[in-house]
């Protein structure tokens, strides 16, 4: 392993998976054992880099705002594990949280829903690797994309979160489950109008046509990378490069720009064996 790569990124650990550096055991144990679900909680849940904070903006919009107005999308959406228990506490309803957790840590109760995004595999690694390099001050990374690749997506001990694919697995298990929506990040791309539509019929608004347009005016990629409320521009400095842009292209196919033929094959043929085949399941790798 290369000199860059033994202090790529310093994780916390919880069940044996890596999780980010800021949230502590003691706070997964917390949610586990004091967090109370209300019925009418709405979680957006995802893996790092698919979708995570256009469905906070989209699920912010639909629901008009429940904690009022802030300054960032973090504020409006709270990420669960990120904040403080007295913090969550002190939340109106309906309460929308963000969360990467496994589908076995995620709170569960009478009533609560969730929306599960994912996204097709090439396009996360590649995406997860610009968020490293954006997110300077938190990861501190300067290795090249091929270490990367290697020795860290597809490393379930070096990655947040776990491999994705495993992550994925476990989510995908509970595809009957009726409190859960799940979407695909390019089905978002294809036609956010339409993923819109299914999250109002899960989650039992009543919407008209017209506010649902609205909805997906607002949330188009090229509004929401000018918008500050999402485009974290308020992290730019120490934690984030501001050079480099949070919301980068909105893309299906952008793996095509950095994964090479064999990188590309070997992606493919781990997703069809642990995803596409047991699930049946085919991701759209290009729209």
């Amino acid at each position: 392993m290369s000199d860059c790569l033994k202090t790529l990124i310093t994780f916390n650990s919880y069940e044996g998976i890596p999780v980010a550096s800021f949230i502590s055991k003691e706070r997964m144990i917390e949610v586990k054992e004091k967090h109370k679900v209300l019925p009418d909680d709405v979680f957006i849940a995802t893996y790092q880099k698919c979708g995570t904070t256009w469905l906070q903006f989209i699920l912010n919009e639909l629901y008009n705002h429940p904690q009022g107005e802030h300054e960032n999308i973090n504020q409006a959406v709270p990420w669960l594990e990120e904040e403080t228990q007295e913090n969550i506490d002190k939340l109106k309803s309906p309460r929308l949280f963000k969360t990467h957790d496994r589908y076995r840590w995620i709170p569960k109760g009478p009533g609560v829903k969730y929306i599960f995004c994912y996204r097709n595999p090439k396009d996360v690694a590649c995406s997860y690797y610009n968020h490293i390099l954006a997110f300077k001050g938190h990861y501190k990374y300067q290795g090249s994309f091929d270490e990367y690749f290697d020795e860290i997506f597809m490393d379930p001990q070096s990655v947040e979160n776990g491999f994705y694919l495993d992550f994925l697995q476990e989510w995908l298990q509970q595809r009957s489950n009726p409190q859960i929506l799940f979407v695909t990040y390019e089905e978002m791309v294809e036609d956010l109008t339409s993923v819109i539509r299914r999250i109002v019929e899960f989650l039992g608004l009543q919407k008209s046509d017209e506010e649902i347009e609205q909805v997906a005016r607002s949330s188009m990629f090229e509004s929401m990378q000018k918008n500050t409320f999402v485009n974290y521009s308020w992290r730019n400095g120490a934690i984030k490069d501001e050079t480099k842009k949070f919301m980068r292209k909105g893309k299906v196919g952008s793996w095509q720009e950095q994964l090479s033929a064999e990188q590309s094959k070997r992606m493919e043929d781990v997703a069809k064996e642990m995803i596409e085949e047991p699930f049946g399941i085919k991701f759209k790798y290009t729209l």
